[in-house]
């Protein structure tokens, strides 16, 4: 008999089978090591992307805050400005007294603690009633703010003397809807000074 026709020894067979088995082994711990793998990218291969929204989420709660807290600011800031912008109308608004008066022209009378309206002259006054004059400019201002009728929207019927140092101012609007005769008397330095207002129904003739 041949050599090539000889069968496996025993030695052989077994030394196939442990080979066989060897093999099967490894390609078990092979499998079971790419199951851990895909196991293990399943359940954390992902978790970026949850924590990635999660932060925009996060992000967007803080954007929401923080303009919400802007808005609050400025709104609050817009109060105290305008509280503040009352408060100095206040203080800048003349307390006034009603005074009893006996022309029946006269609707309403009154005196206040109006300031000075504020001058460039300077040295000894004499009132100069001509048109343009730094007096005239001046009257006009102080009863544009004791009448609350606009320099630019009044008409003046009448300035003339009351006596030393003072004058007396008879205008209205365009319109002629308010119409006054205004007491002013010159403090050196400071200007025209309105002492007294009087609000009168019609224009008085003289």
């Amino acid at each position: 008999m041949s050599e090539n026709n000889q069968k496996p020894t025993r030695q052989e067979l077994h030394g196939n089978h442990k080979r066989n088995n060897l093999l099967i082994v490894l390609g078990v711990i092979a499998a079971a090591f790419l199951g851990l793998v895909l196991l293990y990218n399943f359940f954390y291969g992902n978790d970026e992307e949850p924590s990635i929204a999660a932060n925009n989420q996060t992000n967007s709660q803080n954007m929401i805050i923080t303009e919400s807290d802007a808005s609050s600011e400025t709104s609050s800031s817009a109060e105290k400005n305008s509280e503040k912008e009352e408060k100095e109308d206040e203080d800048t608004e003349t307390e006034t007294e009603e005074v009893p008066s006996t022309d029946k022209n006269v609707t309403k009378a009154y005196t206040g603690d109006w300031e000075p309206v504020g001058t460039t002259q300077t040295g000894d006054h004499v009132t100069d009633y001509s048109d343009g004059s730094a007096d005239r400019n001046e009257i006009k201002q102080a009863v544009a703010a004791a009448t609350g009728i606009s320099a630019d929207n009044m008409i003046e019927w009448w300035i003339g003397n009351a006596g030393d140092q003072q004058v007396t101012a008879t205008v209205s609007d365009t319109q002629k809807e308010t119409i006054a005769r205004v007491q002013l008397k010159w403090v050196d330095g400071e200007g025209w000074q309105v002492t007294l207002v009087e609000e009168l129904d019609e224009i008085p003739n003289d």
